[in-house]
């Protein structure tokens, strides 16, 4: 079968489509021919003008980004160029299926072919075609996965066996257990090479350091390739009082001083988000501010997280009551604890009900696990405070504070409540219970105060910060909100929605990007009906942005590409600094508290980053440290 695409017919049967599909454009693109064949003179011209490789690459108008021309096809014999699937999958006769040499204008044909609906629809088909064949492709890559694991352990097992060979050593042991010392020569060697040996610290620390900054080239190189990010900063003091900081880098794979040591440019920032600490939060002089300065499309987004523990937090301490309930929980969890005898005496009455829980700041399922254990344990826990409240081997002070914990559950416990409840209404002559005044309840005045009037805020006025963090969360769904129910809007809503989002991000996309949006939707609705039996628990933009990936349609629609990008890459909370945090306590404790700032940093970010460091091999790394250890 000819790879020249001068040499197909005019009609392609099934057959040829088929094989063209699985084995793809590469083959057909000859883009490194030289174009010798492609000269070409008019009469009114002295000047001669042939085929570029540039052709083969589109440039984006405003990012500067390179996209390869996939589907653009050179013929050796004839000079021409043609499209790979228009040709193949389009039953329509255009320049680029009948062959283009017409290199002075070849830029804008390119350019509006590619925008073309005709080309457009070709390449959806051809993606669908894609798909249906992906679970053969799928377990082609897996068998050849396992003949390649294979071919790697058997050359392991081969050169095990030389060596013992040529050595005329025994193979068999008294077992064949791995791990037992009377396995035999073989498996002991094969566990020997399946293990790292301890050199020295010396050497372990310049590998620790190393390694760490391999994983930082890797990450730092994923961000560039990205283009599109958003950060996220916190800070938090460790074990020895040493304020650490924690830069959280949110981006889309393919698949500060920070930024600027490393080459990372601010201008490509799309997205910020921080507590909401006045000092980097703050409109004018906080963190967020000066980066906006810096890059006005870094919209700031207050962590979510953060918003909704605040909203809870006051609106639980609103009542007074419930404030003083949740600290005799705690307080009764601590006195428990503090006492491995008093502890014993609590699990004793017990008998396998819920142990009494600790509450937490932030998990506020803790305070349902805590109430619900005082709850299947309440007269047990009583129980409990009286037999220490009466051991008179227990010290004075323990034996007040039990009968103070009594005295105090005492007062939770009140039977026939609805009774209660209906005599009141009763007595009142009412059928609800309502305010008793509608008067505004103002601040007694102290002696040296002035005679001003007290400012009275209403309701709403006191849900101002609530009102700032909701509009910035309203902003960003404003400008990216029609990409999750894009089957569903017309095509008059989508080209407003798209051009919005063009007057925003005047620098990410192109004119043609409206047009685009409304092809790719038509696209999406094509595609993700044949997806549906790939269960994903995303989102709709992520599955998206997967569905370009995987069909290799990022240079069909590279604006809607972008718009991806940068809406996956915004951060809505920092609880991946929390979480970082969480590394640092392990790694830095108090029996490691004297480790130096560098070799925390490196570790940190091995252990934070696990899953890179599992994907890399670091040959490259063995192999420049041990040209350094030679010439030493």
């Amino acid at each position: 079968i000819s790879d020249d695409l001068n040499f197909w017919p005019q009609k392609i049967s099934e057959n040829l489509r088929n094989y063209w599909i699985q084995r793809g454009s590469s083959s057909c693109q000859h883009k490194n021919h030289g174009f010798k064949e492609s000269v070409v003179q008019l009469e009114k011209e002295s000047q001669r003008r042939y085929c570029s490789i540039a052709l083969f690459q589109r440039v984006h108008a405003r990012t500067g980004e390179q996209v390869d021309r996939t589907w653009l096809c050179y013929s050796k014999t004839s000079g021409r160029v043609y499209c790979f699937v228009c040709k193949l999958m389009s039953s329509t006769v255009s320049k680029l299926t009948s062959g283009l040499n017409k290199w002075k204008h070849a830029h804008e044909i390119l350019m509006n072919h590619e925008n073309s609906k005709q080309h457009l629809d070709a390449m959806a088909a051809l993606c669908a075609r894609k798909s249906s064949s992906q679970i053969d492709s799928d377990l082609v890559k897996q068998y050849e996965g396992e003949v390649q694991y294979w071919q790697e352990l058997l050359r392991r097992l081969v050169s095990v066996v030389k060596f013992l060979c040529v050595r005329g050593l025994a193979f068999r042991g008294n077992n064949e257990l791995i791990g037992s010392s009377n396995n035999g020569n073989y498996l002991g060697i094969l566990e020997l090479l399946s293990h790292a040996s301890y050199l020295s610290s010396t050497i372990c620390e310049e590998l620790i350091e190393l390694m760490g900054q391999k994983v930082l080239c890797v990450i730092i190189d994923e961000i560039k390739t990205a283009k599109y990010f958003s950060m996220s900063v916190d800070s938090t003091p460790d074990i020895m009082h040493v304020d650490q900081l924690t830069v959280v880098i949110r981006y889309v794979l393919q698949s500060g001083p920070f930024l600027e040591e490393n080459g990372i440019n601010i201008q490509n920032c799309r997205g910020q988000s921080y507590d909401n600490a006045s000092n980097i939060s703050g409109k004018y002089k906080g963190v967020q501010a000066i980066i906006r300065e810096r890059c006005s499309v870094a919209y700031y987004i207050p962590c979510t997280a953060h918003s909704l523990n605040l909203i809870g937090k006051c609106a639980a301490e609103c009542c007074p009551n419930a404030v003083e309930f949740f600290n005799l929980l705690q307080n009764l969890y601590s006195w428990f604890v503090s006492s491995t005898h008093r502890w014993q005496v609590h699990r004793k009455h017990l008998r396998g009900l819920p142990v009494t829980k600790a509450l937490s700041d932030t998990r506020w399922s803790a305070r349902y696990d805590a109430v619900r254990a005082l709850n299947k344990g309440y007269h047990e826990n009583m129980s409990a405070l009286e037999e220490l409240q009466s051991d008179e081997n227990q010290p004075r002070d323990s034996r007040l504070v039990a009968e103070g914990f009594l005295k105090k559950l005492q007062q939770l416990e009140r039977s026939e409540f609805e009774y209660y409840e209906d005599k009141g209404i009763a007595k009142s002559v009412v059928k609800v219970y309502k305010e008793t005044s509608k008067r505004e309840k103002t601040r007694k005045r102290q002696f040296d105060e002035g005679c001003s009037k007290e400012t009275i805020f209403s309701p709403r006025e006191r849900f101002r910060s609530v009102q700032h963090r909701l509009h910035s969360y309203m902003h960003i769904q404003n400008k990216f909100g029609f990409l999750s129910n894009i089957c569903e809007l017309s095509k008059d809503d989508i080209r407003h929605a798209a051009i919005q989002l063009m007057e925003t991000y005047v620098n990410d996309f192109e004119d043609c990007f409206p047009s685009e949006m409304i092809h790719f939707s038509e696209f999406y609705k094509t595609v993700s009906g044949q997806e549906k039996k790939k269960t994903r628990n995303s989102s709709t933009e992520i599955e998206m942005l997967l569905l370009l990936n995987e069909n290799m349609c990022s240079h069909i629609f590279p604006n809607v590409h972008i718009a991806l990008r940068i809406y996956l890459c915004m951060a809505p909370s920092n609880c991946c600094g929390e979480r970082s945090f969480s590394k640092l306590k392990r790694i830095k404790n108090e029996a490691r508290n004297s480790m130096g700032q560098e070799r925390l940093n490196f570790l940190s970010l091995m252990s934070i980053e696990n899953d890179v460091v599992d994907s890399l091999f670091f040959t490259d790394l063995i192999r420049d440290f041990a040209l350094r250890k030679a010439r030493k």
